[in-house]
Order: C-alpha cells, then structure tokens, then sequence
C-alpha cells in the first residue's frame, strides 16, 4: 500500500489555494523571471504544480520541475502542456539528495518549502551544490503566521510548518549557510513572501 502525504492529497487543491493569494504568487513569478538569465538551464525543487516552473521556462533554456510528490508532478505536466510550453522535463527528486553533480545548473530554486523543512540549511546547501559559481538560487517561502486563515485551512488538511519566519530571521539563515552573498526582498499579500535570491560562491 503507497502511503499518501498530505502534499498528495492537497495535490487538486493546491492551484485554488494559489489563487487565493494573488497578488504574493503574481509578484513572485515576475521575481523569478526577473532573476533566471536567458538560456538558464533551471532545477525546480518542491515544484508542486510547476508554477515557477512555468515562470522560469519564459526565459530559461531547459528547466527540470520536481517533486517527491507524483501527484503535484502531474498536474505541473498537466500545466505546462495546455500552456504549449516544451522547455520543462519533469522528475522526482529529493530535495536533501540531489542525483545531480556538482555546479550543474545556472539557476536552482524551491519555492515556499523552506519552512515546512526541519533542517532547511541542508536543503539549501544541497541546492547551492548543483549550482554554478556565480549561479542564483532562488528560494522564496511564505512567512507564515498560524492565524492567517489559509494556513488554518491548511492545518485542518494535515499541513505543518516547523518555521515563521521573519525577515530578519530568514535572511539570517540563508546568510548562516555560507553559499554565498544574500538578497531578501519582502512581496506583501494574503500571506507575504521572502523572496530570497543567493549568488553562489564557492
């Protein structure tokens, strides 16, 4: 019997539960395509549905969108088909494992995972080691209050948060991994955004 996680179950819900905070995912996806160069080979992890995927492929030359959840990874395909884009392979990956070599893509990211991770230094150091010299990773995540009623809803769905971040508490973290200088920006909404970019430097 497969075990499903919750990410699984909300799979179907997950692009409704995107619409209901506008104006943070609009301002997020233009932050990507504003940082990801042209002709960038990309790697989305916790891709979910692939909408910074979707984002990054606008300028990117390949982008590899993964998930370790199936569910989320067909309905990114499902995605990024009906919007006729063909620069996205899809694929699961774990996040704290990466298969990849070192210094392989320009541009690696994971998009609001960061505070559902006990130990997301590992993740981003992960990130940061199939990542290029000079390269971006991309690392948005939600500062997450548990009385923001989404995150209610979510929480009666099985969801779990090990962070709230601030931004001043996220970038210290970004910056204790050592991968290189650090940018957050703040992107304001239902649930506000950190919207961390580091420039790796090995």
């Amino acid at each position: 019997m497969i075990l499903m996680t919750f990410w699984d179950k909300i799979a179907w819900l997950y692009d409704f539960a995107e619409s209901m905070n506008p104006k943070s995912y609009k301002d997020m996806l233009e932050g990507v395509k504003a940082v990801v160069p042209d002709g960038a080979n990309v790697l989305d992890c916790a891709a979910g549905t692939g909408e910074l995927s979707v984002a990054a492929a606008k300028k990117a030359g390949h982008v590899l969108c993964t998930d370790m959840s199936l569910p989320m990874l067909e309905r990114a395909k499902k995605k990024s088909a009906k919007k006729g884009i063909k620069n996205i392979s899809f694929g699961e990956r774990d996040i704290f494992s990466l298969p990849d070599e070192d210094n392989t893509y320009d541009v690696s990211m994971a998009g609001n995972v960061l505070h559902l991770l006990e130990e997301p230094e590992k993740a981003v150091k992960e990130l940061c080691r199939v990542t290029k010299q000079g390269g971006r990773v991309i690392v948005p995540t939600f500062m997450a209050k548990n009385s923001n009623p989404l995150i209610k809803i979510y929480t009666l769905l099985g969801y779990k948060a090990f962070a709230s971040y601030t931004m001043e508490s996220y970038t210290k973290m970004l910056k204790d991994c050592g991968c290189g200088p650090v940018k957050v920006t703040k992107i304001s909404g239902l649930v506000p955004v950190a919207f961390g970019v580091i420039k790796v430097q090995k």
